[in-house]
């Protein structure tokens, strides 16, 4: 039996204890002067009161207490505590609450368990190339099952699919995502072939998908047990992919808690996707109560790693004084750095930002009409129609003709502003549209039928009722 010296620091110390002759680990217990709350989310470093030699050539692995984990979310920040035999200092637990409920812990509680085990130093040798495997470069959640080493053969293409689609390393292109995920879902992709009938069910105007629920729902029973042995095997963006799933009731029954967890774990990990979905559900109460601190604690996290969606909801926050002081300039930085990776409707705020005053940005109308441009090149309807009227009130041919561009492309993507502004130009001749009265009554007509208020009574006026 190997022996291991050990110190208390604190009369009142626990030393460490084994639960039964054949137990790996060794309990810790808590120093604590009274009982400490763990609020969700938060990390509290417990002290021990100990400090341990180890031997040359072992190290101490501070590892969660299975209990304390499973009913009450309590483990270690850093998932394993590493004690190294130089080491001489206090033994302290960086514990950190993973459920959503505040967890308190007491004075002399047993809190992780120390396991100490031999390791191995190597000498790390630089070479051109590896030795190849089956797995290959397959990283998290890629091996195990007959549906991820699937999905390992036919994700070279969807890979690339889902990081257009999340902007992750590459430009945010919704629209070159879709044409990847397509190819991928056709040579089997079972995450790919999932997102693509998601995205049916709720529409994308920038990855030119209109919404088609049936559609979506059919596809979507096809897929969902293979996608659910994706989440099981800890793939990221299926389990983000579950968690919207879970959180619009399409496919499964409605769990917005259970999104959350999955978001978080996901989060855990590093997937900054998962981060930003987290700080949507703490902004909206999605299955965790509304706190704004904690949603732009995960909104800078997933912005500082480069993700444009949070950078962009980050400077939403900014600019509302949500979980942080109102700061427009602010607001604008994070606006930039979303729009200048392709993220469509930062460009759009960005560009109203400049169009306008007194929103953290000096008035440029130039930069205004660049920004909102490339917005609607990229299928945003409401930036469509926020250019073309301000092309509108400009009232020049060059402007009209720019303006009647944009409100029919928005009215051929079916809004109903964008139908009852190009009526006008139908009626009158204006911006290169040819006169037509017919097709202006027609225009009007459908946007009043839409339920649009304004078209309703403009019609009642030249027309009568409907």
């Amino acid at each position: 039996m190997v022996q291991v010296n050990i110190k208390k620091l604190n009369e009142r110390a626990t030393l460490p204890t084994y639960g039964s002759a054949c137990a790996a680990g060794a309990d810790l217990y808590a120093l604590l002067d009274g009982d400490v709350t763990i609020a969700p989310g938060e990390t509290y470093m417990v002290h021990t009161g100990i400090a341990i030699e180890l031997p040359d050539g072992y190290a101490g692995l501070v590892y969660p207490r299975s209990g304390l984990a499973s009913k009450r979310g309590l483990a270690p920040a850093n998932k394993v505590g590493v004690v190294d035999p130089d080491y001489r200092g206090e033994v302290m637990v960086a514990l950190h609450n993973h459920s959503l409920t505040p967890q308190t812990i007491q004075d002399g509680e047993r809190i992780a368990q120390l396991v100490i085990t031999p390791f191995l130093r190597v000498d790390f040798v630089p070479v051109d190339e590896l030795s190849d495997t089956r797995r290959g470069t397959g990283g998290f959640g890629s091996t195990g099952t007959t549906v991820t080493l699937a999905h390992e053969e036919a994700n070279k293409t969807g890979n690339y699919a889902i990081r257009y689609y999340h902007g992750l390393g590459v430009p945010f292109d919704r629209r070159r995502a879709v044409e990847l995920m397509r190819m991928a879902a056709a040579d089997g992709d079972v995450l790919c072939r999932a997102r693509l009938a998601y995205l049916s069910c709720i529409g994308d105007e920038t990855a030119d998908i209109p919404q088609n629920p049936a559609a979506g729902l059919t596809e979507l029973k096809e897929v969902l047990p293979a996608l659910k042995e994706l989440v099981d095997a800890e793939v990221p963006d299926a389990m983000l992919l579950w968690g919207n799933l879970l959180v619009d009731g399409f496919g499964v029954e409605k769990d917005e808690k259970r999104a959350v967890e999955l978001y978080y774990m996901a989060a855990e990990g590093g997937y900054a996707p998962a981060a930003n979905a987290l700080g949507q559900c703490y902004s909206f109460a999605t299955g965790v109560k509304r706190d704004d601190l904690r949603a732009v604690s995960c909104y800078r996290r997933a912005a500082e790693s480069g993700f444009a969606p949070a950078r962009f909801h980050l400077g939403v926050c900014y600019y509302n004084g949500q979980g942080v002081k109102v700061d427009k300039t602010e607001a604008a930085i994070w606006y930039a750095a979303a729009a200048e990776q392709g993220y469509a409707p930062a460009q759009f705020t960005l560009g109203k930002h400049y169009s306008q005053v007194m929103n953290g940005v000096k008035n440029d109308p130039e930069k205004g009409e660049m920004w909102l441009t490339r917005a609607a090149e990229q299928g945003l309807v409401k930036a469509m129609t926020f250019l073309a009227d301000l092309y509108h009130s400009t009232g020049t041919n060059e402007t009209d003709s720019k303006a009647a561009k944009w409100y029919l492309t928005a009215a051929g993507r079916g809004d109903a502003y964008a139908m009852k502004q190009l009526s006008s130009y139908y009626l009158t001749g204006r911006g290169g549209v040819p006169q037509d009265p017919v097709m202006a009554q027609e225009l009007l007509r459908r946007a009043a039928e839409s339920g649009l208020r304004e078209a309703e009574i403009l019609y009642g006026e030249r027309y009568g009722k409907l």
